[in-house]
């Protein structure tokens, strides 16, 4: 009996990974050149969280800060943001993915 027991709890606990999208946002787009003129901008950040103990909860405004510094001389447009957490047993990861074009 202890020995499926323990062949469950091994089971579960290797098996409890989940991934979710939780928002996909698209800003405006100001853009007086075609599309094949503008550089596309990525930036990407993350927080691990540890049974809900945080750490880093700038992770959001970094990833804008990273997605700016790409583009100093122009201006951003139709910025993509993706939110979406990975789940692991007893801790998980929030991920910041932002995608726009810059109109140099």
């Amino acid at each position: 009996m202890r020995r499926r027991l323990a062949i469950l709890l091994t089971g579960l606990l290797s098996v409890g990974c989940t991934h979710a999208v939780h928002i996909n946002h698209t800003s405006d787009f100001v853009n007086t050149k075609p599309l094949g003129e503008c550089r596309q901008v990525a930036a990407k950040t993350d927080q691990q969280v540890f049974m809900g103990f945080v750490g880093q909860t700038d992770y959001v405004d970094e990833a804008y800060s990273k997605l700016k510094d790409q583009c100093q001389s122009g201006v951003i447009t139709g910025i993509q943001t993706r939110y979406s957490t990975s789940h692991n047993f007893l801790s998980w990861k929030n991920e910041v993915l932002m995608r726009g074009y810059c109109v140099e």
